[in-house]
Formats: C-alpha cells, sequence, structure tokens
C-alpha cells in the first residue's frame, strides 16, 4: 500500500509513476507568511481596490494599538489584564477591548446557551476578527449570570477549544477552565463553537423570520431595537462599547460590521467562526501519527465525496486496504477522518448542541464548508512535501482567479496562497486592519475555484498511491 517512512525520506513506486517526497518540506507557517508581506497601497480591479498579489496586504500591518485596550486576547491574556489592572466587572473590560472586537459582534434574543435573553436585552456575542476567542455577555440585569463572562478560545498550537466562565460575582473575578457543563453542548475531543449554519441563524439579529434557509434579513423588531442602541437608548449600558457603522437599519436590510471593506454580519461571523474551527480541525489532525501517509487519500475521497472521482473495483481494493491500515471503516472522507481521530459530527456540527440534537456536519459558510477550508490546509500542507503536487498547481492557470481582482492571481499555487492568507494567516488586529480596505468576496468558495479546475491532475495522482 505505502512504503515505509524513512528518516528523510520515502518513495512511491506503482507503475509508470515515480515520486520522491522530502520529509524535511513543511507547509508554510503563519511565521512564515508575515515574512512574505509587503503593503503595495493596493491596485485597481473592476470597481475595487486589489492586493497586487497573494501576499499584499495593501496596508502596512500593526501590533494591537497599546492604547489602555488588552492586547492578549486570550483567556490567559484577559485573566491577566484584569489582575494588572484591578479590573472588578464585565462593565469594566469591555470598553477595554480591542477595536476589532468591539466592532465584531451580533446580538442574540433567543439563546440555547445558559443565561437569559429577550428583545430587550439580547445578549452580545463578540467573534472577533477571526473567531479565534469569542465572548458571550448578558446584558439583562437580573439574569444569574449576569456577571459571568463565558469565553471561548482555539488554542492555536494544539487546535483544541477552551470553554471557560470568568465569574465577576466574587470580591475578586474567579476563572473556572473548561467546566464540564459546556461538554454537553460543544462537545469533548472534537469540541467547536456552536452557532448558526449560514442562511439560518435562529435567535440571532438579522436571521430571516420567513420559513427555511433564507439570507439576512433584519425584522421591524430587531432594527429598531439596534437603531435604538446605536442611539444611545438602548436597554442596558452595557452595549455603550460596541461600535457601529453609520447607517440607518431598516426591514429586509442586513447590518453591516463597521470598519470594514464588505460587511454583512452574519456572514462574517460564519467566515470568522468557521475560520477557526478548521483551523483548529487541522492541528489536531496534524498531531496524528498517520497523518502524512493519509493525506493522498484525504484529497482523494474528498473528490468522492464531491462526485468528482471514481473506482474501479482494483482500485477500490486498494482504497479498503488504505482505509483498513489507517484504523478506518470505509475509504470515504468522514471515515478517514474518524480514523485519524478528527469526527466530523461532532467537531463540524457546529449548529447543533452536541448531547441534545442529532449532528449536522454540512456547516456552511456562504460558497464553502468545513470540509473545504479543511481540504485547502491539507493540499497547502501537500503541495509543500510533494513536488508534483506543487508543479500540478503551479501549472495550472487560475481562470476564475480574485473576484472583481483579475491580476492578484495567475496560478491555482498563487490562489492557495491568497486563500491562506485571509482565512488563516491574517488574524487579530492584522486580519482587521487588511478587512478595513479589503474583502475577498469570494474567499470561501474553494472546491470550485481551487480542487475543480486540477481535478484530473491530482486525482490520478492520489490514486496512484493507493
Amino acid at each position: 500500500m505505502y512504503s515505509k517512512l524513512k528518516d528523510t525520506a520515502f518513495l512511491f513506486v506503482t507503475g509508470a509513476y515515480f515520486f520522491l517526497i522530502s520529509s524535511s518540506g513543511s507547509a508554510i507557517t503563519q511565521e512564515d507568511a508575515y515574512q512574505r508581506f509587503f503593503h503595495s497601497g493596493g491596485v485597481a480591479g473592476h470597481f475595487r481596490l486589489c492586493p497586487k498579489s497573494a501576499f499584499d496586504t495593501i496596508v502596512p500591518l500593526t501590533q494591537t494599538p497599546d492604547n489602555g485596550a488588552v492586547t492578549d486576547m486570550t483567556i490567559s491574556g484577559i485573566e491577566r489584564y484584569i489582575n494588572e489592572n484591578d479590573i472588578q466587572s464585565i462593565d469594566e473590560l469591555l470598553p477595554r477591548l480591542p477595536v476589532h472586537y468591539q466592532t465584531n459582534f451580533s446580538l442574540v434574543e433567543h439563546t440555547r446557551a445558559t443565561g437569559q435573553s429577550n428583545l430587550k436585552y439580547p445578549r452580545i456575542i463578540l467573534f472577533g476578527s477571526d473567531g479565534l476567542l469569542m465572548m458571550n455577555i448578558g446584558t439583562k440585569p437580573d439574569d444569574p449570570t449576569y456577571h459571568k463572562l463565558d469565553m471561548a478560545q482555539l488554542h492555536t498550537r494544539t487546535g483544541d477549544w477552551e470553554f471557560s466562565v470568568l465569574d465577576f460575582t466574587p470580591d475578586e473575578p474567579v476563572l473556572t477552565r473548561n467546566p464540564k457543563s459546556c461538554q454537553e453542548c460543544h462537545g469533548h475531543k472534537n469540541a467547536r463553537p456552536v452557532w448558526g449554519t449560514n442562511l439560518d441563524w435562529p435567535g440571532v439579529f438579522g436571521d430571516n423570520i420567513a420559513e427555511g434557509p433564507q439570507g439576512e434579513a433584519l425584522d421591524d423588531r430587531h432594527a429598531r431595537v439596534m437603531n435604538a442602541i446605536m442611539a444611545g437608548k438602548g436597554a442596558s449600558d452595557r452595549f455603550s462599547f460596541l461600535v457601529w457603522r453609520d447607517e440607518v437599519l431598516r426591514r429586509g436590510g442586513k447590518r453591516k460590521i463597521a470598519h470594514h471593506d464588505f460587511g454583512p454580519e452574519l456572514l462574517l461571523s460564519n467566515i470568522a467562526m468557521g475560520s477557526a474551527t478548521a483551523r483548529g480541525a487541522f492541528t489536531r489532525l496534524q498531531r496524528h501519527p498517520k497523518y502524512e501517509v493519509a493525506k493522498y487519500g484525504l484529497i482523494l475521497a474528498y473528490y468522492l465525496k464531491k462526485g468528482n472521482a471514481y473506482l474501479t473495483p482494483a482500485e477500490k481494493s486498494g482504497a479498503t486496504t488504505f482505509a483498513n491500515n489507517l484504523g478506518a471503516s470505509a475509504f470515504t472522507l468522514d471515515a478517514l477522518l474518524e480514523g485519524l481521530g478528527l469526527k466530523p459530527r461532532e467537531a463540524f456540527s457546529l449548529a447543533t448542541l452536541h448531547s441534545h440534537e442529532p449532528s449536522v456536519t454540512d456547516w456552511s459558510l456562504g460558497s464553502g464548508d468545513l470540509y473545504d477550508l479543511l481540504m485547502l490546509q491539507i493540499l497547502n500542507d501537500l503541495r509543500n512535501q510533494d513536488r508534483n503536487v506543487s508543479q500540478v498547481l503551479d501549472e495550472r492557470e487560475s481562470e476564475a482567479g480574485v473576484l472583481d481582482c483579475p491580476t492578484t492571481v495567475s496560478t491555482i499555487a498563487d490562489l492557495v496562497d491568497f486563500k491562506m492568507v485571509h482565512l488563516f494567516y491574517l488574524t487579530g488586529y492584522q486580519r482587521y486592519q487588511v478587512n478595513r480596505v479589503f474583502y475577498p468576496l469570494d474567499l470561501e468558495d474553494i472546491y470550485d475555484r481551487v480542487f475543480l479546475p486540477v481535478s484530473t491532475s491530482l486525482i490520478n495522482l492520489t490514486k496512484s498511491v493507493l
């Protein structure tokens, strides 16, 4: 099936196909990407400003301004900040959050989480520019959890989520990390956030009240409450730290995030949470000892899932053996991932409560889902190790390119770089800075723009490994 992994390299030989994979190669890291970033000021696209190339951030990147705000947006960083600055309440903390948290938020009328909310006192969900740290804040004064701050953080080194509670009820704030009660909704080994899938955000301001999956559309009630909050007439002082776009919200419209080139709030909330969730899933997958030899099978199984690949009886036999060697029950993408310790039924079912509702793994970001984001990272990893995969991506022209930016990328390899930059490498305040002037409108469209144009070559290449 596959040869034994050696110290420096390993060989696959199947018929007339021969290639070398250097084990010293590795996917570009976030730190590597920052070394390649440059800012050109932008070039003219179709009615918009565009990056000159994949690593062009258009504007210079700076660190989060140290103007008294929290600069380390992690659970440990927030705990350290409140201790160093003697913060005694949620109300003291909120105005000190950095601007990319003050702008990236949603309001929730009906919550399935702990805590209370209603139309007058919706909960505030902060997802930041990248979804790597999120907060759930109550605004209803008689809510028993009013002085408790729920936080969710992706630990980027391990890929694991932490769900913790910072309780300001005692004389001194108390942080409880990963209480077991969180596992009922968020899961355990493959824990994830809970949030609506694209076109269906139950209970969230801006979710279309029409039956079935619908695009964002404010109803009158939500528009009135939001307009009142923007005018400083909200029912709670806790709304005062939020930064809004200068607009009047109307029935049927979308709220747009302030300081953002594009802006539709709920779509962008899914991009942020989805990219963070997929990043965590990929990081956990990499930790499995059989991940390196599984990458080719994962790519082929992805094409099979999309209906663009076919296996002959002989290939099916080889695929079954491949799956068995990974501890998988079948040669399907879900089964292979489960064999590697990543269970999509838990990791990808963001729209359901883990222990209370049936799982639904096709959680949508718009034009793509979490499988697409995961497979983009796997392809990026594989091309940095296999010169044949790299050659396929380098030689194939990207006909679709970047929407409205015809000169930003030339090849599929460029497009992979571009999507990795805007989905994973840019984070925090730096992503906020770039998104103020540029947001790629087709960012989550991965399969049609990246995988489909090179499907024949990649399918044949991955089959040759089985």
